[in-house]
């Protein structure tokens, strides 16, 4: 989800050359799995670099209101990252809930020096994007993006929670986090216990791979890999409520890290 896309924000990874045409074959049927969905939940979760610098902290809230999941986000950067690096953010989004595609997301960022305004409307064949600097010297940027089936982070999220998660299978989405369209392939490897907010928790542990996807006249090109990215990991509780309990992104200096601090159910 938006909040562990985090961890991938704080690692920096520039693109590397090349890409794969053959990418949409590796995207799953987006029929909704039938793993128990979500009433309402409140998640807290902190990040940072190689289980010694905490770097921001962030809090989702998912509750289900008729047909739709309304989520929200907020977070910053905390201590020496802050220093370098100042950031509040928050993130909304609607979400049908039997679908799991999304409506609309809304998101504004806070840097030291400018602030980003990005809005999406989702509809039956993509989407449409506008993205608003503050910079007065800055023209506030439509883009259109046509690909079916392609989720918000979030509904991504919720997308794979919903599948059997078998060891062994398979799932790849296309997501759009809010600024281009992302491939995210995960991998169900194997059942494992994990440390998570002091205690030991049954997990699923699943790797992650992700590429950007190029565009051109608003339709999805190549995938493209990123030269750093070594790879991701993420686990989540095997339970009835399939929370995600930490991820790691392994990149040339180490890995960053998000991991869940606390949680209450709503």
């Amino acid at each position: 989800m938006k909040l562990f896309s985090c961890a991938l924000a704080l690692a920096v990874l520039p693109l590397a050359r090349g890409g794969d045409a053959g990418w949409q074959r590796e995207v799953t049927p987006p029929t909704v799995g039938d793993f128990a969905s979500l009433s309402g939940l409140r998640m807290h979760f902190r990040f940072g670099w190689s289980n010694v610098i905490e770097a921001a902290k962030a809090d989702a809230v998912i509750q289900r209101t008729g047909g739709c999941y309304q989520v929200h986000v907020s977070g910053g950067s905390r201590g020496l990252a802050r220093a370098l690096w100042p950031l509040d953010a928050q993130h909304s989004a609607l979400i049908d809930a039997t679908t799991l595609r999304p409506v609309r997301i809304a998101q504004l960022e806070r840097y030291r020096t400018r602030t980003i305004e990005t809005q999406v409307r989702f509809d039956a064949t993509g989407l449409d994007r506008l993205r608003k600097p503050s910079n007065p010297n800055s023209v506030a940027k439509w883009k259109r993006v046509n690909f079916t089936p392609i989720f918000d982070v979030l509904g991504g999220v919720l997308f794979v929670r919903s599948q059997p998660l078998r060891v062994g299978d398979r799932i790849g989405v296309v997501c759009f986090p809010g600024d281009s369209p992302y491939l995210a392939v995960v991998r169900v490897e194997k059942r494992e216990r994990v440390r998570c907010m002091g205690r030991d928790w049954p997990a699923l542990r699943l790797s992650l791979t992700v590429r950007k996807i190029e565009t051109k006249s608003g339709r999805l090109t190549d995938a493209v890999a990123y030269s750093k990215f070594r790879s991701g990991t993420v686990w989540v509780s095997d339970d009835s409520l399939r929370l995600p309990l930490r991820a790691e992104v392994h990149v040339m200096i180490g890995f960053v890290y998000g991991e869940l601090s606390g949680f209450e159910l709503l």
